[in-house]
């Protein structure tokens, strides 16, 4: 569009024929872009008319730089294509979250996914959504989808608890993995059969997928390989979105992934008033870094799985939780986020004498870990039984809440440590997400 606009510009001003091409010239005076840009190089032979061409060009530089700032004014541009966006986009305000950004106008939101899996691999997604909804635009990872929808599919079990905060259950059709859900609503409406299971990763049904006539997908993906579903989805016509919740390294920044939720359904006031409505209560439950710092217990977590143990690192959630509750994480000097494989003689070195063991796998008892390798009863915690896990909110197919209805209430989450690491007896408190491992 840019070099169209020049090429008229250029119209304006007819360069001077040179050598044989006067007549062409004297019967097109308006010539290509392509003549005008690459013209230079023939008129060397003539200084004179090097010199003319020279003034004519420094002329025609203010003009140029007009259409081309009017022109990136009116729209956004890529090496593909372009889109148009309203005047007026105001950034929704993004407090604790950092893999996400949200711009909106009348009638128009503009969701940026800046982070949407693990590793180093990554690439940024856009998703416009407006009334027009389900158009691809020519730009790369910009995917317009329509306002409102209706029939949506949820393929992690967040993406159900935050629906639930936004009074959207309703809109559900299927899900991914049934035996993995607690929420009563959808549990029930699955039994009728009123809300498909599509199955997940290798096994996700398209076929049914397509019979269910989605307005929207939520998907969610451990590294690139899903974008292999978001092709074939879209390559299907139906809309996916991905949600990169998981990612965030602050129990805060994961539920603030409800904003970005809610602008798919024109819910962004009442996001932004559930999340700063939790983050008071958060913020005024969670210990000041100092306070008391003395008395603050060194905190374990994790369990070996066939002899290795995976230590999530000093900048994860976990280590947020245990650092907001009032603990020393014995790992906290590790870097990074993701889990660091070690042996179990490594670990009892390094958090044998540790105060309290949390997060311990699926162990329901202390013999439960014994039975995982019986040097884990070395461990300080085991022998003291200060060992808690957070599986008290678990079905029967060993789903588990924590990991569900967890991502909106990390305030119970840290009201649940608070009281391991710093009981007070005779409060009457009852653990939510934790129990106590006899």
């Amino acid at each position: 569009m840019i070099f169209k606009l020049l090429s008229y510009v250029l119209c304006l001003f007819p360069l001077p024929a040179v050598g044989g091409e006067h007549e062409r010239v004297k019967k097109n005076k308006c010539q290509s872009l392509h003549y005008f840009l690459n013209i230079r190089h023939r008129l060397s032979v003539n200084n004179k008319t090097t010199i003319y061409y020279g003034m004519r060009f420094r002329r025609l530089i203010p003009v140029v730089f007009i259409v081309l700032f009017f022109s990136a004014a009116g729209c956004r541009t890529s090496e593909t294509g372009h889109y148009h966006e309203p005047a007026g986009l105001r950034s929704v305000s993004i407090r604790y979250a950092r893999g996400f950004r949200i711009d909106t106008a009348a009638g128009y939101v503009r969701a940026d996914v800046l982070k949407p899996w693990q590793g180093k691999q990554l690439r940024q997604f856009r998703y416009l959504v407006t009334a027009e909804g389900n158009k691809k635009d020519k730009m790369p990872g910009v995917l317009r989808i329509r306002h409102y929808p209706q029939r949506i599919i949820c393929t992690s079990t967040t993406h159900i608890a935050f629906l639930e905060q936004l009074d959207e259950l309703d809109k559900i059709v299927a899900i991914s993995g049934k035996t993995l859900i607690n929420n009563p609503y959808i549990l029930k409406k699955t039994g009728k059969g009123e809300i498909s299971d599509i199955g997940y990763d290798k096994n996700m049904d398209f076929e049914q997928i397509v019979r269910l006539h989605p307005d929207l997908v939520f998907l969610y993906g451990i590294g690139p390989e899903v974008t292999t579903t978001l092709s074939r989805l879209l390559s299907l016509n139906i809309p996916a979105v991905i949600v990169g919740d998981y990612l965030e390294s602050s129990p805060l920044g994961r539920a603030e992934w409800i904003k970005f939720m809610a602008a798919f359904f024109g819910k962004e006031k009442e996001a932004v008033r559930w999340f700063d409505s939790l983050a008071i209560r958060y913020e005024s439950a969670r210990f000041i870094p100092g306070e008391n710092h003395a008395k603050w217990p060194l905190v374990m977590t994790g369990l070996p799985w066939n002899e290795v143990w995976y230590v999530t690192g000093g900048n994860g959630m976990l280590a947020a939780f245990i650092r907001d509750a009032g603990g020393h994480y014995v790992w906290k000097d590790l870097e990074g986020a993701d889990a660091v494989p070690m042996e179990i003689e490594q670990v009892y070195r390094q958090a044998g004498t540790s105060d309290i063991w949390i997060n311990c796998g699926t162990a329901s008892s202390l013999q439960d870990i014994l039975h995982t390798d019986d040097r884990l009863g070395l461990f300080a915690p085991v022998q003291t039984g200060h060992v808690y896990n957070n599986n008290a909110r678990v079905n029967d197919h060993g789903g588990n809440d924590y990991w569900e209805s967890g991502v909106v209430h990390p305030d119970l989450i840290l009201q649940d440590l608070r009281h391991i690491f710093h009981p007070r007896p005779g409060d009457g408190y009852r653990l939510y997400y934790y129990r106590h491992l006899q």
